[in-house]
């Protein structure tokens, strides 16, 4: 071997000498990497807005989330552990991260309670239904107090003379009685004899008359009566008990009751009347005006007349221009006996 080989092969250990003791004083030939210190970062994850098929205006748009950066930390030095015999690298835990908020749910304002209205009060029970007075309607006139009448009976249409009826009418506080006499003059009273009564008694409404009694009597012997139970509206004539119709009248009452309340401009209305033995319901009709001569005078009167099949009719004749009090009454029976009386002296 050459010097010059002596020598580097000299350089050559000394250099490996050199580099083993420095291996020795380092304790190890392998130092563990520098355990980082764990910094949370913090993030949030925000659910984007949902979709809306029809938005009445655009939402703002959410801000963005902000992601908080952690400042950059500077390595610290370490200082290697003493050497251990076959030491086994540590784990070194992942930086923690922190667990993303559930997204928001939009939440609907509640809606305001309301409470619900209070019924009101049931109605009060519908009152029974008033039974109305049938026509005319009622356009109530006054009689006067005290009122005498003579009326000339004949037998038939301008048949002869039988007598003459004698009407006195008075009232007083609501009530009113109503009289008629009627007996044979002249020689009729050779075949007729005695005297006809008949009595009507009851209230002035304002609907009229309203009869309680009626009675008929044959030389004071009564003989037909008729009982006016309006409380109960039953009326009773004899010993037969029938409805009482609202408005009735008796044979007596009716043309005054008349006289008081027909409208001149009715056609047509439907009035029950008793003679005290049956009750009939006649079908009136306004049958226009009519002059009539009342002993040497002309007076202009409105003639009424109600019929019923198979039962006669009752005419009235009433003048405006006294009262209306009746100029004449005629009667026609189911046996076809009629009697017309014709007002002579009114005072």
């Amino acid at each position: 071997m050459s010097r010059a080989h002596r020598i580097l092969a000299s350089a050559l250990l000394i250099s490996l000498a050199a580099h083993l003791l420095m291996l020795a004083s380092a304790g190890s030939w392998w130092t563990p990497p520098t355990e980082e210190i764990p910094v949370p970062i913090e993030a949030s994850l925000v659910a984007p807005p949902a979709k809306t098929e029809a938005a009445p205006a655009p939402a703002p748009a959410p801000p963005k989330p902000e992601i908080i950066q952690a400042a950059p930390v500077a390595p610290a030095t370490v200082t290697p552990p003493a050497p251990s015999p076959a030491m086994e690298p540590e784990p070194v835990a992942a930086p923690a991260i922190a667990t993303p908020p559930a997204p928001a749910v939009a939440v609907a304002p509640l809606a305001p309670v309301i409470e619900p209205p209070i019924p009101p009060p049931p109605p009060p029970p519908a009152p029974e239904p008033v039974v109305a007075e049938p026509a005319p309607p009622p356009a109530l006139r006054k009689l006067p107090e005290r009122l005498s009448l003579r009326y000339a009976v004949r037998a038939g249409d301008g048949g002869f003379n039988l007598g003459q009826a004698i009407y006195t009418w008075h009232q007083r506080d609501g009530h009113y009685t109503l009289v008629s006499i009627a007996q044979a003059t002249g020689l009729a009273s050779l075949f007729v004899s005695g005297k006809l009564a008949q009595t009507s008694e009851g209230r002035i409404t304002a609907h009229g008359l309203r009869p309680e009694q009626y009675w008929l009597s044959r030389n004071e012997h009564r003989k037909d009566t008729a009982h006016f139970n309006w409380d109960a509206k039953r009326l009773v004539q004899g010993s037969d008990e029938v409805e009482l119709p609202a408005g009735s009248q008796d044979l007596l009452s009716f043309p005054f009751h008349l006289a008081m309340t027909v409208d001149a401009m009715t056609t047509e209305w439907t009035l029950a009347v008793s003679n005290g033995r049956k009750l009939r319901e006649y079908q009136f009709r306004n049958l226009g005006r009519v002059r009539l001569t009342i002993g040497e005078t002309e007076i202009d009167t409105l003639h009424l007349q109600g019929s019923r099949s198979g039962e006669g009719t009752l005419d009235v004749w009433l003048a405006p221009s006294r009262h209306w009090l009746p100029q004449r009454i005629r009667t026609l029976d189911q046996k076809g006996k009629v009697m017309v009386l014709s007002l002579e002296v009114a005072s």
